[in-house]
């Protein structure tokens, strides 16, 4: 079994072996019931470590694509023709906000799937060493206690430490001022159910989180979209709406906004604060992408701003640490924070206490922010690589935002061009984006997509743009889509 890994590149070498392995499987090559080489002979045979091998043979059982059984080996899953199915035939049959978060966590089963739909950080990168010794930490000193329920509100210890942490952004808060989430959704769940009764209206920018929308849509509430530019919010276009709708609040991205990666200009922000206090309009800042900076520090939250407390602010370690530890947090006055406390633990009772104050020890031993320091570099390198692929591979009448932070770029399509059946010829060739439409609570004036650079390292991404520009010129609608020659592109910002 002849397997070509290729040393230079960024893409860790279990990956690889796993993606091999995938299109062997997937081809036929390696039909259901067939053995597998032990890990000690694939090892020997590749010239890598047990590890490695040992890595790719878990990603793949993980996700269902082989069996392994102690004392027997490692075989392809009995059932696999359940997964080598044409993967476009499971994809884009609900193009909408809700079918899109299920395609999107579908997508994590598929190893060989180059992954711009996932605005995740970038697995391979996870702080695992770390964060084992917090969960050892916390437990020699927390003991059997740790299984036990705690407080709806959440562990007294990670609340202090998430006051330090709201602070770095220029949020003042106290613990009594903090609910702790299972991730931002979570958050933004329970300030629907306290302030948007069916029926109302959420303001949301066009185009904004299509976990928002989800949100929305499953509780009865009207999202009314509000236009952003390269500057953000366009506070003239929000002013215009407040006169005619009486919304239960405005949700929004200032800093590095989802999916577009723009930010609030500073003039905007003072904008958007006073309107806020004179309209006694309620503001819920989502804040998850703030500390995704490329180039130079990244404005503090808005709350930071706001001196009349109509901002509720939202945060999480889903983007800057890892997704699985679901774990957010809200700001709010106390009254409001009792109240979401009430929903909360009516929902779930509460998050998982062992996992609060390994990240609370997690923080405070500063592996976070070292973590964070040792990202932002590899980050930056991949949205440069997405960047510099789309100049050379799309063709012209195609732009696109070139974010200072966050993980994603907002592109800009011509007319006509089909972007579900792109969406689903793409994953049919082994790329993965998200349709711009489920990204907006109305209409679009031009079709979309978002691309994602966190995920994949810089050859993959080179590799996937250059799959999508093919498709973009097949099927570029009515227009015809050249390909710009290098140098005479300017994308726009």
């Amino acid at each position: 079994m002849q397997f070509e890994l290729d040393r230079g590149s960024r893409e860790p070498l279990y990956r690889q072996l796993a993606g091999s392995l995938q299109q062997r499987i997937r081809s036929g090559a390696l039909p259901a019931r067939t053995r597998l080489p032990t890990v000690r002979q694939l090892a020997q045979q590749l010239g890598v470590t047990r590890l490695t091998v040992h890595s790719a043979y878990a990603e793949l059982q993980s996700v269902g694509w082989v069996e392994a059984t102690v004392g027997r080996g490692t075989f392809v899953a009995e059932r696999i023709e359940q997964l080598i199915a044409p993967p476009e035939a499971e994809f884009g049959r609900e193009v909408t906000p809700g079918g899109m978060l299920s395609d999107i966590l579908r997508m994590t089963q598929l190893p060989g799937l180059a992954a711009l739909a996932r605005a995740d950080p970038a697995p391979e990168h996870y702080p695992l060493r770390n964060w084992q010794r917090a969960c050892e930490l916390a437990l020699a000193s927390g003991g059997p206690g740790l299984m036990n329920y705690t407080t709806a509100q959440g562990d007294l210890t990670l609340r202090s430490t998430l006051a330090e942490v709201v602070r770095e952004r220029g949020v003042t808060a106290g613990p009594d001022e903090l609910l702790v989430t299972a991730g931002v959704t979570n958050g933004l769940s329970l300030l629907t159910a306290l302030l948007a009764p069916p029926g109302s209206t959420v303001l949301v920018e066009q185009p904004t989180y299509l976990g928002m929308l989800n949100i929305l849509a499953a509780r009865g509430v009207r999202a009314v979209g509000v236009p952003i530019d390269d500057d953000g919010l366009i506070i003239e276009a929000l002013e215009d709406l407040l006169r005619v709708e009486r919304p239960a609040f405005l949700y929004c991205m200032p800093t590095f906004q989802n999916p577009s990666g723009v930010c609030l200009t500073p003039a905007r922000r003072a904008s958007l604060l006073e309107l806020a206090t004179r309209r006694a309009l309620t503001i819920v800042e989502d804040d998850i992408y703030g500390r995704l900076a490329y180039e130079g520090a990244p404005p503090h939250a808005l709350k930071a701003d706001d001196h009349s407390g109509q901002v509720i602010y939202l945060s999480s370690f889903s983007k800057s640490l890892m997704p699985g530890l679901r774990m957010g947090y809200v700001v709010a006055a106390p009254s409001m924070i009792k109240q979401l406390t009430l929903l909360r633990q009516a929902q779930d009772v509460c998050s998982p206490l062992l996992i609060q104050r390994a990240l609370s020890v997690f923080i405070e031993q500063g592996w976070w922010h070292t973590h964070l320091r040792r990202m932002l570099p590899r980050y930056r390198e991949r949205r440069d690589a997405l960047l510099r692929a789309m100049e050379r591979q799309f063709p012209m009448g195609v732009t696109w935002s070139r974010p200072r932070g966050g993980f994603s770029s907002w592109v800009s399509l011509p007319p006509g061009v089909p972007v579900t059946e792109l969406y689903v010829s793409a994953i049919g060739r082994g790329v993965a984006f998200t349709p711009g439409q489920v990204f907006c609570a109305g209409a679009e004036d031009v079709p979309h997509m978002r691309l994602c650079f966190s995920v994949e390292p810089p050859e993959r991404l080179a590799d996937a743009t250059v799959t999508l520009g093919a498709l973009l010129r097949e099927r570029g609608g009515s227009r015809s889509l050249p390909t710009p020659a290098i140098g005479e592109y300017v994308p726009v910002v």
